[in-house]
């Protein structure tokens, strides 16, 4: 069966029955809009995160039905909301639409749901809807952030950071490949903040406490994005979505659930 769009919106209903089938994997987004320091856009997660799932279904279906959902374009960003520009969710909100949206692809037949993140603010909330999501409708959901996901893969490619951060070398050189008009490069220097310290809930040192984004970094960003270039953004890119696809061809990665 040849797919004429790896995209959920652009098919018709008769070919998304079609596409209902245990084996094929659905890709839901989930991103958030918020503040991206004086340089980048506001919907760069939303934007970064579509595009390595594109990327990785038209990998995919190479090898079998893929599709990725519009994306989730809000989250849990109460922590960047001193910035402005910033629209947040509540955990139960999130919770509701997620666990919606994956009911209604429940009912049509799709039974492999990815909920690929995009933004650090969602991640443990993620892994909570989760386990609530795959326990109520019996479903082998999984969740998982794109860029910790290729981490051993995109750290050799960057220059002053181990892993994505926060509007840095590497987010910057993601959007500067795909929408090269939306980097204001005269913010670039103002924005360099590369030795604000990220707390994260996994800082199990100190414990963990809930910080303003203000009270890590003045310009809103973590990193350096005055390194960053279009050139570097393609080829995170393409690893990340490589990667992606890779995991979900993986029946492994589901589990026992999603059977054969």
């Amino acid at each position: 069966m040849t797919q004429r769009s790896v995209l959920f919106r652009e098919l018709r209903a008769p070919e998304l029955r079609d596409l209902a089938r245990p084996d094929t994997v659905v890709m839901l987004p989930v991103a958030s809009m918020e503040q991206h320091g004086p340089h980048l856009p506001v919907g760069t997660d939303s934007m970064l995160g579509h595009a390595v799932c594109e990327r990785a279904a038209k990998l995919l279906v190479e090898e079998r039905p893929a599709l990725v959902m519009d994306t989730i374009w809000t989250g849990l960003s109460e922590h960047h909301m001193a910035f402005g520009g910033t629209v947040t969710l509540d955990f139960s909100t999130f919770h509701k639409l997620i666990h919606h949206i994956c009911r209604s692809l429940q009912r049509h037949g799709f039974r492999r749901i990815a909920l690929i993140n995009s933004h650090g603010g969602n991640i443990s909330a993620l892994q909570t809807i989760t386990e609530e999501i795959t326990r109520d409708l019996d479903l082998p959901i999984v969740t998982a952030t794109y860029w910790t996901l290729a981490q051993h893969l995109l750290a050799p490619h960057l220059l002053t950071q181990k892993g994505i951060r926060h509007a840095c070398e590497a987010e910057t050189s993601m959007v500067m490949h795909l929408f090269p008009d939306l980097v204001d490069r005269s913010a670039l220097a103002a924005a360099r903040c590369p030795d604000a310290r990220d707390h994260r809930a996994d800082d199990t040192e100190d414990g963990y406490r809930w910080l303003s984004f203000a009270e890590k970094s003045p310009s809103g960003a973590l990193g350096d994005p005055t390194v960053s270039t279009a050139g570097q953004g393609e080829v995170l890119l393409d690893i990340a979505a490589a990667h992606l696809a890779r995991r979900l061809a993986d029946p492994s990665f589901w589990g026992p659930r999603a059977g054969d």
